[in-house]
C-alpha cells in the first residue's frame, strides 16, 4: 500500500517541480526522496542512496557526464563548435542533412550529456535556415536517438536481448522499419516551414580547418567505441568504474581540444566549475537514484499483479503500455526494458516478437519523457521549456510506436 502511494507521490513531485521550472537535479532528487520515504521508510532510502553511490552505473554516468560537460564547455568557449557548424554546412551544402547527421553520429557516444555536443551545431545551422528553437530542440533529441533502435553496440539493446534470451540481430532486423519511420517523421515534423537558404555559409569548406575543429570530437567517439571491448570492466576493485573507454576517449579529446584551440588554464577551470557542469552531474546521479528507488520500493512487483497473462489484446496492450510508462516516468529506457522484461518473462515467456515491441515502446516513452536527460539538457541549452517540443515529440513517438505495433501483428514469427 505504502509502496504504491510512494510511487504515485514521487512522480507527482517530479511532474510538479518540472512544471514550475525548478532545476532538474532538484526535481529528480526530491522525487526520489519522497518516493523512498513514503514507500519504504527513511532507513531503506538511506541504504539505497549508499548503494547508488557505490554502484558502477552511477559512478560511470557521473564521471562521463562530468567529462562531457567540460568538453562541451571548452568546445563552445573556444569557438570550435560554431566553426564546425559553418564548415560542415559548406562541405555538404545541405543544412538539413547536417542537423540530422551530426546528432545521429554523436549518438554513437551513448551517454546523456552527448546531446550537448550536437546542440550547438544544430543551433547554428538551425538558426541559419529559420528553424525555431522548438524545432531545434526536437531535431537534436530525436535524430540523436534514432540509431539506438538498430545500434548493435547499444548497452540497452544488448541487455534487453540477453535478459529475454533472444538473438540481438533478430531484434535489430525487426526494428529497421521503426527506425525508418522515425527518420521520416522527424524530417517532416522537424523541418516544417524551414527554409533551404545557405546565406552566410556560402563558399568552399576549408578542409584543414574542418579536420582541426572536428578531430577532438571524432577522437572521443572513435576511442570510446574501439576500446570498449578491451577496457570496459572494473579494473580496480575499490573503484566501481567500468566505462574506461569513455573516460579515455573524452580525456584525450579534451587534451587535444585544449592543444588545438590554445585554451588557457582559466578556460579549463571555468569549464570544470561552471554551474552547468555541476547541475548536469547532480542531475545524472539523481536520475540513477530515482530509478533505484523505484525498483527498491517494489515498482516491478506492483506491476506484476495487474498484468493479464492470457495472450490476448490486454496482454499486448500491457506489452506496449508498461515499458512506455516506466520509461516516460523515469526518463530511462534501460529501466523500462529491464523492469518490463523481468516482469513479462516471468509471467508470459518472451520471444523476439515481444522483445522488439517492448524495446520500441520503452524507447519512444523515453524520448518523450520530461525526465529524459538528453531532452532536459537540450532544452536548457536552447533556453526553452520542456513542453515546447511536446507536439512534435509525441506525434513522432506515436507514429514510431504504431509502426512497431504493426510489425508485431504482421510479422508474427
Amino acid at each position: 500500500m505504502f509502496s504504491a502511494i510512494g510511487i504515485l507521490l514521487g512522480f507527482t513531485v517530479l511532474a510538479v517541480l518540472l512544471a514550475f521550472k525548478k532545476p532538474v537535479w532538484l526535481a529528480l532528487l526530491a522525487s526520489s526522496v519522497v518516493m523512498g520515504v513514503v514507500g519504504d521508510g527513511p532507513g531503506q532510502l538511506l541504504n539505497i542512496v549508499v548503494e547508488t553511490l557505490q554502484s558502477s552505473i552511477a559512478v560511470d554516468l557521473v564521471v562521463v557526464t562530468f567529462l562531457i560537460a567540460v568538453f562541451v564547455n571548452l568546445y563552445r568557449s573556444s569557438g570550435f563548435l560554431a566553426r564546425l557548424g559553418d564548415e560542415l554546412v559548406k562541405l555538404l551544402g545541405r543544412p538539413r542533412l547536417i542537423t540530422m547527421f551530426v546528432p545521429a553520429v554523436l549518438g554513437l557516444l551513448p551517454v546523456a550529456g552527448g546531446a550537448l555536443m550536437s546542440a550547438p551545431i544544430v543551433d547554428t545551422v538551425g538558426n541559419h535556415i529559420g528553424l525555431s528553437k522548438r524545432q531545434r530542440l526536437f531535431i537534436n533529441v530525436w535524430f540523436r536517438h534514432v540509431i539506438f533502435l538498430v545500434y548493435p553496440l547499444s548497452m540497452v539493446l544488448i541487455t534487453a536481448a540477453t535478459l529475454a534470451g533472444v538473438d540481438l540481430w533478430d531484434v535489430i532486423i525487426r526494428q529497421l522499419p521503426v527506425a525508418a519511420t522515425m527518420v521520416l517523421a522527424g524530417y517532416v515534423l522537424g523541418f516544417r516551414g524551414a527554409g533551404r537558404n545557405r546565406g552566410g555559409f556560402g563558399g568552399r569548406a576549408d578542409r584543414a580547418v574542418l579536420a582541426r575543429v572536428f578531430s577532438p570530437m571524432l577522437l572521443a567517439i572513435a576511442l570510446a567505441v574501439s576500446t570498449r571491448p578491451f577496457l570496459d570492466r572494473q579494473l580496480l576493485e575499490v573503484v566501481p568504474l567500468t566505462r574506461y573507454s569513455m573516460v579515455l576517449g573524452l580525456s584525450l579529446a579534451i587534451t587535444l581540444l585544449i592543444t588545438f584551440s590554445k585554451s588557457s588554464l582559466r578556460s579549463l577551470v571555468d569549464a570544470v566549475g561552471s554551474r552547468t557542469t555541476l547541475e548536469l552531474v547532480a542531475a545524472a546521479f539523481s536520475a540513477i537514484l530515482l530509478r533505484n528507488v523505484f525498483v527498491g520500493v517494489g515498482g516491478p512487483e506492483i506491476l506484476s499483479h495487474v498484468v493479464p497473462t492470457d495472450g490476448g489484446a490486454g496482454t499486448v496492450l500491457f506489452l506496449i503500455a508498461v515499458p512506455f510508462a516506466i520509461s516516460l516516468a523515469t526518463g530511462n529506457s534501460m529501466t523500462g526494458n529491464v523492469v518490463s522484461i523481468s516482469v513479462f518473462q516471468a509471467l508470459l515467456g518472451l520471444g523476439v516478437r515481444e522483445v522488439s515491441l517492448i524495446y520500441s515502446s520503452a524507447m519512444v516513452g523515453y524520448l518523450a519523457s520530461p525526465a529524459h536527460l538528453c531532452y532536459v539538457y537540450t532544452a536548457q541549452y536552447f533556453q526553452v521549456p520542456l513542453s515546447a517540443a511536446y507536439r512534435e515529440m509525441f506525434t513522432s513517438s506515436f507514429l514510431a510506436l504504431a509502426t512497431a505495433v504493426g510489425i508485431y501483428f504482421l510479422w508474427p514469427l
